[in-house]
């Protein structure tokens, strides 16, 4: 059975990369470090652009509907070794998958500058073979779902297994030369946003920033079973954790901001609090709480309301 980055079978929305970032963000390049930010992060066509890629990307690593869990859920049917008097539940998600080639054509229709060249590179090459995955998915589960495998001894099924499961690793190893670039471009803009905000005073958000995208590099190495690189990245994220708390403390009552800090907060001590777990049971369903908790994080992050140029 092929292995799957972690990424594909945990959850995988906007999670490990501060993607949910992309939206609260847009508008909010800080007063005095605007032209830094926008030098990062391009035009608003750029952005727009990354918002709809973004967007794919999420559907296509959902850790329940995207493709590599259907992926996996296909090799357990094993269908070479399966009968036509069996019961055979295809694993397919036709509309999300059809939402986010849609969400990909929709950016890669916008001009972006030179930030989205690689990413765009990405998809270009990510489209024909999620295309490939969706024309098998459209072909199959209507023969499956009709139970005609019981009529032709599942021949059908089985002549398609090779090519079924090809279709599924170039789209496996196309998303994950997506992922690479995007998070090359995010995690760049993301630097280029805390400056700006620690430029213009604003520290409690420049503090949260800082804390996401640490428990960010931090979630990357529990996801790749790298215990040493994560035991030395976590004294930077506790301390910046505690900061996040700080700055929620001396937040007024009334601030927009105060609950989501406090959420966020909790939610990255959890994370932090099951790696600990990990590192003790060695077991996977901790490993995978510690990734749950930073995409809970990462979702409460598009809550935060941050300052309109």
């Amino acid at each position: 059975m092929m292995q799957f980055d972690n990424r594909f079978r945990l959850a995988a929305s906007a999670g490990f990369m501060v993607l949910a970032l992309a939206a609260c963000r847009d508008n909010g390049g800080a007063k005095g470090g605007g032209s830094s930010v926008a030098a990062t992060a391009g035009n608003e066509a750029t952005q727009e652009k990354f918002n709809h890629y973004v967007e794919a990307f999420n559907k296509l690593v959902d850790d329940n509907w995207g493709v590599g869990p259907n992926f996996q859920n296909y090799e357990l049917l094993d269908i070479p070794n399966k009968a036509a008097d069996d019961s055979i539940s295809f694993p397919e998600n036709i509309t999300t998958l059809e939402s986010a080639i849609s969400a990909l054509k929709e950016g890669r229709a916008l001009r972006g500058g030179q930030q989205a060249a690689r990413t765009d590179a990405a998809v270009d090459k990510l489209l024909p073979q999620l295309e490939a995955l969706l024309a098998q998915w459209k072909t199959l589960d209507p023969y499956y779902e009709t139970r005609k495998y019981r009529e032709d001894g599942l021949a059908q099924g089985k002549a398609a297994d090779a090519a079924l499961k090809t279709a599924y690793q170039g789209a496996v190893a196309g998303i994950q030369a997506f992922d690479a670039a995007l998070t090359e471009y995010l995690r760049a803009r993301d630097a280029a946003q805390l400056d700006a905000y620690r430029k213009a005073g604003r520290g409690e958000l420049a503090n949260l920033m800082d804390a996401m995208q640490k428990a960010d590099h931090f979630t990357d190495a529990v996801m790749e079973n790298n215990k040493v690189e994560a035991d030395r990245l976590l004294p930077g994220v506790e301390a910046a954790v505690a900061e996040v708390r700080k700055s929620e403390a001396a937040l007024p009552e009334d601030d927009a901001n105060k609950t989501e800090f406090s959420q966020i907060t909790t939610y990255l001590e959890g994370m932090i609090g099951y790696y600990r777990d990990w590192k003790q049971s060695d077991s996977e369903s901790h490993r995978e709480y510690v990734v749950d908790r930073y995409n809970d994080a990462v979702g409460q992050m598009d809550d935060v309301e941050h300052p309109a140029t």
